[in-house]
């Protein structure tokens, strides 16, 4: 059986370092920015992060899936193909999104021009998203590691200044848009000059083979991205539409522990998903399911034991630095939990690249739906507005559903194919 070996993980350094600058840059808009400001910054980014739930219509997730195995058999220009067609599908997306802002059709308590800014922030990061599935790809996670770092150290550097001297969210957005959208353009260059491509050509290429490309599998990804992400966020949307932008700010604050999970989550699974793609490729799906399992169950254990000393952290730093964020603390132990589920879950990894994306998103989609519609009940019968209680445990019923519902769903996945494996 293969196994990642350290040395493959000689990345996680630079990644790490470019993960907590993106963190530190967040916690910076919350000392520099007001209150009522760090609110909308927050409700901007919730929009940003939200444009990347369409994954470039599911074209995205299918790339992720496709370039590893393709790359390892050296058959490349199908990838860089549907690379560019992802890019041409994510900014008309943007440009339909850019309608509802400029309507002012209201969004997480955004309307008009810093919504649209969030939505230009969001295409700047899914365009990110798709230059670096090119490094993963590839097997070289330290060239992704740098892609990362050097752009969340001019992040941080830019938005801190702009911060200091303007005050103004929407400037810091529009700024933190235009460094991202000047990387992923000379990513894109890079890859084009790597692989012998011109960019113009192969832009023409995937415009005229999009409706080639494989959308019945695509748009499969793309409804279980948008049920997978719909259940991560639905409390930040729920409390960004129901609570004050002050006490929102409360909850975006403490909610930064669910944003290191999830980043931390997405810097190991650089290595792993790759990983997984190749070993069920090659190996097979017990070998897959092997290793998904041992990747989950190990960052569930180490995150439950790092939950504690986290929570003292965070308290000494809200109580020297934070002050007007300390009714944040409250809620603080029930989003450090969800913390815990998001980063331990490979179990969707498993299911997607071994062809049950079917299962994973009916599970996800009951699972999502049972907790939100009990929430819904439980606010109406009670008659009384949400919380932010209220929201921090929908946040967290969420989380345990939908883990326990891929974890069930991976598990008999593997263990029905094992009897027909035995007979066969």
């Amino acid at each position: 059986m293969m196994r990642i070996r350290p040395s493959q993980l000689g990345y996680l350094p630079l990644l790490v370092a470019a993960t907590a600058l993106m963190m530190v840059r967040i916690a910076v808009m919350a000392r520099l920015l007001d209150v009522r400001g760090f609110g909308l910054y927050s409700a901007a980014l919730l929009v940003s992060t939200t444009f990347c739930m369409l994954a470039c219509l599911g074209l995205q997730p299918l790339l992720q899936r496709d370039m590893p195995v393709m790359a390892a058999r050296g058959r490349m220009r199908r990838p860089l193909v549907l690379i560019a067609q992802a890019v041409l599908v994510a900014c008309g997306c943007a440009s339909l999104a850019l309608l509802l802002a400029l309507a002012r059709i209201p969004m997480a308590g955004l309307a008009g021009w810093l919504l649209a800014i969030a939505v230009i922030h969001g295409l700047s990061q899914q365009l990110f998203l798709v230059a670096t599935v090119e490094s993963r790809s590839l097997s070289q996670p330290g060239r992704y590691a740098v892609q990362n770092l050097v752009r969340a150290v001019l992040l941080t550097i830019a938005s801190t200044a702009l911060a200091l001297v303007t005050r103004s969210p929407g400037v810091v957005l529009a700024v933190e848009a235009g460094i991202s959208l000047v990387l992923a353009g000379a990513i894109f260059q890079r890859i084009c000059e790597a692989h012998g491509v011109g960019f113009d050509p192969l832009v023409a290429l995937a415009w005229r083979r999009l409706p080639r490309a494989n959308w019945d599998t695509a748009l499969v990804f793309l409804a279980i991205t948008l049920v997978v992400s719909a259940v991560q966020y639905a409390d930040r949307w729920f409390s960004a539409s129901m609570l004050p932008a002050s006490v929102f700010a409360q909850y975006a604050f403490a909610a930064i522990a669910i944003l290191v999970a999830q980043s931390a989550q997405a810097m190991i699974n650089a290595s792993v998903y790759p990983a997984l793609s190749r070993r069920f490729a090659f190996e097979g799906e017990a070998v897959t399911f092997a290793l998904s399992a041992r990747v989950s169950l190990a960052l569930f254990a180490a995150g439950t034991v790092l939950c504690v000393p986290a929570y003292f952290l965070v308290a000494f730093a809200v109580g020297r630095f934070y002050a007007a964020y300390a009714p944040a603390l409250a809620i603080l132990p029930l989003l450090l939990a969800v913390s815990v589920l998001r980063v331990s879950d490979f179990w969707s990894s498993f299911l997607m690249i071994c062809g049950y994306e079917r299962q994973l998103l009916a599970t996800q989609l009951v699972a999502g739906a049972g907790v939100c519609a009990i929430w819904f009940g439980y606010i109406d019968l009670r008659g009384t507005p949400a919380t932010i209680d209220d929201c921090a445990w929908l946040a967290l019923s969420l989380a345990v559903a939908t883990y326990a519902a891929a974890a069930g769903a991976a598990w008999l996945a593997h263990h029905r194919q094992m009897p027909a494996k035995v007979a066969a």
